[in-house]
């Protein structure tokens, strides 16, 4: 494995990067994708954003349209939070396995180390304070737009600092953040306590099908086409719901399934205490972390379900 030192100094001995991020970018992924490119700008070299499927709503107010892939030929494909290649969809082998070099900056323990520099710590509570790291030690001055998407990354993989995850090493990169001027109430606004009609229409769907397995410690809860037609929802808006599962008193283990198909099911995984749930997407052939995973199903609903309960039951 590569440390901050090394991937800050081959980042900074070449010129011409495509960044790309995971699948349905969230917070830390598209906030430290962005800041990374920001921050690489800043040392005059060409970057842009190749994202495997478009940024959500929610995360508009640190996207900018000149941060895609233009005209110009990479020579580093950086992979960002990613914690494996199928997470690039069909850019890994567009773009990724074609580069001349490649470099993964990711903190979830399943990754396999795919890139020629893998910069990867599982210890850290987001990829954003992974690239934090790296860009301080390429000697970037923290501008406020940096920091604003560093906060973002780090806010939205530690749930507002709530998290288990969150470590003295997050508050101290935070404070850091701080002293550039980041608007701190608004990003957590923007992040936490706000949500179009179509995701609270999308809420009542998800709280009517919850159920309970295992005297309740193991929610579930799932969303389908019925349930985005009569929200006016997209499946992306499900994934403001996916704590919930996990939020009632007494659960361990909550399981949120989004039903992209007849025979595609993504489901994400969230613990509360003690259950590792990346140990039970990885028997699947899934990733993450100890605490939040996921995993993608290529059968029915009902199967993939009774897969992932019999599972839990072990454990819980």
């Amino acid at each position: 494995m590569n440390t901050i030192a090394h991937t800050a100094s081959y980042l900074a001995n070449h010129d011409n990067f495509i960044i790309i991020p995971h699948r349905s970018p969230d917070g830390d992924c598209l906030g430290s994708s962005s800041a990374l490119l920001l921050a690489l700008r800043s040392l005059g070299k060409n970057a842009r954003i190749a994202l495997p499927t478009p940024a959500t709503q929610r995360l508009s107010f640190i996207w900018d349209e000149s941060y895609e892939w233009g005209d110009f030929e990479p020579e580093v494909a950086v992979a960002v939070d990613v914690a494996d290649t199928y997470m690039m969809l069909g850019l890994y082998d567009e773009i990724f396995a074609k580069a001349k070099s490649t470099v993964c900056i990711d903190h979830h323990a399943t990754n396999p180390a795919f890139a020629d520099v893998n910069c990867i710590d599982a210890t850290a509570a987001a990829a954003g304070e992974i690239v934090s790291e790296v860009i301080e030690a390429m000697g970037v001055t923290l501008t406020r737009d940096i920091a604003e998407r560093l906060y973002v990354a780090i806010a939205d993989d530690t749930g507002g600092f709530q998290y288990s995850n969150t470590t003295d090493r997050t508050h101290r990169i935070a404070s850091k953040l701080f002293k550039s001027g980041i608007d701190s109430a608004g990003i957590m606004k923007a992040l936490f306590a706000t949500h179009t009609k179509a995701e609270l229409e999308l809420l009542k769907f998800v709280t009517a099908r919850m159920e309970y397995h295992f005297g309740g410690k193991v929610c579930l809860s799932w969303v389908d086409s019925e349930a985005l037609s009569a929200s006016g929802a997209e499946m992306p808006n499900a994934d403001a719901w996916i704590g919930l599962t996990r939020s009632g008193e007494g659960v361990e283990v909550g399981l949120m399934f989004k039903l992209i198909s007849d025979e595609e099911i993504r489901v994400s995984l969230r613990s509360n205490n003690y259950v590792d749930v990346s140990a039970v997407a990885k028997k699947f052939g899934g990733g993450g972390h100890v605490r939040a995973a996921g995993v993608t199903f290529s059968e029915s609903f009902e199967s993939a379900k009774a897969k992932l309960l019999a599972e839990p039951e072990k454990l819980v």
